[in-house]
């Protein structure tokens, strides 16, 4: 792989893609909004600001895509509903099926005022690459009602705790790396996620 890797921005109908694209230049990356095909990129990234049902099913045509590309080995960065997408299934718009690309199930979050806006800490509950230089309580920026609640799992890098209610802030399952809250709003520490993501689509 390249110093520059090339890196496509999945493009299935969510926000926020104009900002992954520039965080990731910035970042190192020659990155590029795709739809299809999805083959020949050193890695992919999943944005994600929407609802879960209809974001779903707008993927469903990149499903036995990304299938293969998780067999071949190919990094994939799920950003916010891009990683809960990576879940079996969300309780979010009545029940819809996720991708099964790990097992868990994304819920919402036991909180009074949904949905969670702002900044919060990131604890690190083990060291990741993604988050290589990431100290442990560092701010991210949330957007989001729903979230995988079950931080026990082997996957979990990192927790955030949103009134009482704690849930996975970011994963790592290679090639699956995911983060619950927007590196591409996060400041310092989001650059440091998309330069780590930039480096391990690199190969290095």
């Amino acid at each position: 792989m390249s110093a520059e890797p090339r890196i496509g921005i999945v493009k299935y109908g969510v926000g926020n893609v104009f900002s992954v694209l520039a965080g990731l230049r910035r970042a190192g990356a020659r990155a590029e909004i795709i739809d299809r095909p999805l083959r020949g990129y050193d890695a992919l990234v999943l944005p994600g600001v929407g609802a879960y049902g209809p974001a779903r099913a707008r993927l469903e045509p990149h499903r036995d895509d990304l299938l293969e590309l998780v067999d071949l080995g190919t990094p994939i960065l799920g950003i916010c509903l891009g990683m809960q997408l990576f879940f079996e299934w969300s309780e979010e718009s009545g029940g819809s099926y996720g991708l099964g690309l790990l097992g868990g199930r994304v819920t919402k979050l036991g909180a009074r005022k949904l949905p969670h806006i702002g900044w919060t800490t990131v604890e690190r509950v083990r060291e990741c690459r993604l988050l290589e230089g990431v100290r442990s309580g560092s701010y991210a920026y949330f957007v989001h009602s729903y979230a995988d609640v079950d931080t026990s799992s082997g996957f979990t890098c990192a927790t955030a705790t949103y009134e009482g209610s704690t849930f996975v802030a970011a994963l790592e399952s290679p090639p699956l790396y995911g983060t619950q809250f927007h590196p591409e709003r996060s400041d310092g520490p989001g650059s440091r996620v998309l330069e780590n993501f930039v480096r391990i689509a690199s190969g290095g």
